[in-house]
């Protein structure tokens, strides 16, 4: 399955106690990939060259932008069926949102889940439990807001239990 995520860029200590919370409340997926947003949710059905070829125009016609992280919310992932501890973007959240709605674009759109709205966030916790969530304190991430800057797609492939880096597109364009 193809992903297309967008990694943060944080200030160091808030990237490592952000990494450090992922450690501790979603051990495997902190071990399979860094801090991130998805912005396309596991293709199945694509060509890999060709949607790199549309990452790539999106990409290009782009802006690094800033993101904050203001709020977090449990969310049901009824897919997983687990629950999630989610941290909310606000500065940025029209960008990702536009970058999601972009990179669907094409042949791909088949694969879109139109019956779920898109959030951009961050997933910093999960577990089957929902109590276990509800009671995490997330005073060790430093407070809100958290700010970081997008710069670029990172277009991965989820393929037996392991990531696979496809490529890393730069957005093009001087912001």
């Amino acid at each position: 399955m193809i992903y297309v995520l967008a990694y943060p860029q944080f200030e160091p200590s808030v990237a490592e106690r952000i990494r450090r919370f992922r450690t501790e409340n979603e051990p495997s997926r902190a071990k399979l990939v860094p801090p991130h947003v998805t912005l396309v949710f596991g293709l199945m059905n694509i060509h890999p060259h060709e949607f790199l070829a549309h990452c790539e125009t999106i990409a290009g016609r782009s802006s690094q932008f800033e993101v904050s992280f203001v709020s977090e919310e449990i969310t049901h992932d009824p897919f997983e069926k687990t629950h999630k501890l989610l941290l909310v973007s606000s500065t940025g959240s029209s960008q990702l949102a536009a970058l999601h709605d972009q990179l669907y674009e094409g042949v791909q759109k088949a694969e879109r889940k139109d019956d779920i709205p898109y959030r951009p966030h961050m997933t910093v916790a999960t577990n089957t439990d929902r109590t276990i969530i509800k009671n995490l304190d997330t005073s060790s991430l430093g407070g809100f807001p958290l700010l970081g800057t997008i710069r670029a797609l990172e277009v991965v492939k989820l393929e037996n239990g392991r990531l696979h880096h496809l490529r890393t597109i730069p957005f093009g364009k001087s912001g």
